[in-house]
């Protein structure tokens, strides 16, 4: 397996569990007033509603320099620029500005493309990619937002504000799971279509989100279907690969159905082909198998930046704790583990307790 793979492997197993410095909002007043658990019903239901707009998300995690990371730090240790058209789950394009260009991602039915400004190259990605790199679409609001309230019921209203020019109805979610890291999200939308319009998300014991995506403008306008269709030039590279030659980098390492009482949920990373969820919601975390080496590079580089050391009942384990991620890795044998999610670091310590009991082998 190249190393560049499973450098794809590390950046998707800690991504695949994370959901700042606030925006500014227009200081106008904002009367907007839904039931809150009929403004989470319509949110959900606003997955079918076509909408295109800017919007910028802010994190502020202080992630420190860990091998293969870089991806996952710039998402939630900076600004995400976004430009966005949507017409339906399998029907859309983002682009993501950078200083230097952009990367533009369009969906059709059944294939994803790729465009990358600097390189380019277009990528064709053909099926379902159940696990793949993080990306800064994953960070717009209305993605973000249901993710979070389709695991998480218990919802409260909060104060309206008034978002991209829209008087936003607001709900704040509150996990019920004790062992999750995240203390509540905050959500608000276009009360008359269910858009989300902003998300902040806050830790345990903060008073300030770690990550704020907001709408700087937005419209519930259907975009053209030119907008949203990608057109290779000719002079651009063009290169076509299946989903599951990328879930192929995650190895073949079998786990376990359930781990600290967690189920294992394989419909989630494509028929458990050696990288799994476990749990559900804001308390799920991520397993994946690492080579020794590429596992050695990352326990090497927490230890420089205060991990703590594990001794486990079958093997060593390595923490690192920045509020609200934990990452450990664990290591047995032949066997190198990462494990991360947005949970209680003991949570994360039990699972890595039990993988290290597993059958042994050469791998």
């Amino acid at each position: 397996m190249s190393r560049t793979r499973w450098r794809w492997a590390v950046v998707a197993a800690v991504a695949a569990v994370l959901v700042a410095a606030p925006v500014v909002l227009a200081a106008l007043p904002a009367s907007a007033r839904v039931d809150p658990a009929a403004l989470r019903a319509h949110m959900l239901a606003s997955v079918n509603r076509p909408y295109q707009g800017y919007a910028e998300s802010t994190g502020s995690l202080g992630l420190p320099d860990l091998p293969n990371l870089s991806e996952v730090t710039s998402l939630l240790g900076g600004t995400t620029r976004l430009r966005s058209w949507y017409v339906a789950p399998d029907r859309w394009r983002v682009d993501e500005i950078t200083g230097v260009g952009e990367r533009d991602t369009y969906a059709v039915p059944g294939s994803e493309f790729v465009w990358d400004n600097g390189q380019n190259q277009y990528t064709q990605i053909v099926g379902d990619e159940p696990i793949r790199l993080p990306r800064g679409g994953d960070l717009l609001p209305p993605d973000l937002a249901r993710r979070v309230l389709s695991n998480e019921d218990k919802v409260a209203a909060v104060p309206a504000k008034r978002i991209a020019g829209i008087d936003a109805a607001g709900l704040r979610v509150t996990p019920s799971d004790p062992q999750t890291a995240i203390g509540q999200v905050d959500i608000w939308a276009d009360p008359d279509s269910g858009l989300p319009l902003r998300v902040e998300v806050t830790a345990k014991g903060q008073h300030a989100p770690f990550v704020v995506t907001a709408f700087q403008s937005v419209s519930t306008q259907r975009p053209g279907d030119d907008v949203i269709t990608p057109k290779p030039s000719p002079d651009s590279g063009f290169t076509t690969t299946d989903a599951p030659d990328v879930i192929g980098a995650f190895g073949q390492i079998p786990l376990p159905p359930q781990l600290a009482g967690r189920p294992l949920q394989t419909d989630r990373v494509g028929g458990g082909r050696g990288l799994g969820f476990y749990g559900t919601g804001l308390s799920a975390f991520v397993v994946a198998p690492l080579p020794r080496d590429v596992g050695g590079g990352v326990v090497n580089a927490m230890g420089k930046v205060g991990a703590k050391t594990l001794t486990l009942p079958r093997g060593q384990g390595t923490l690192l704790t920045i509020a609200p991620l934990s990452v450990l890795v664990e290591r047995s044998g032949y066997r190198t583990f990462l494990l991360a999610g947005v949970v209680d670091p003991a949570l994360l310590t039990q699972a890595a307790a039990e993988l290290s009991t597993l059958p042994r082998r050469r791998s």
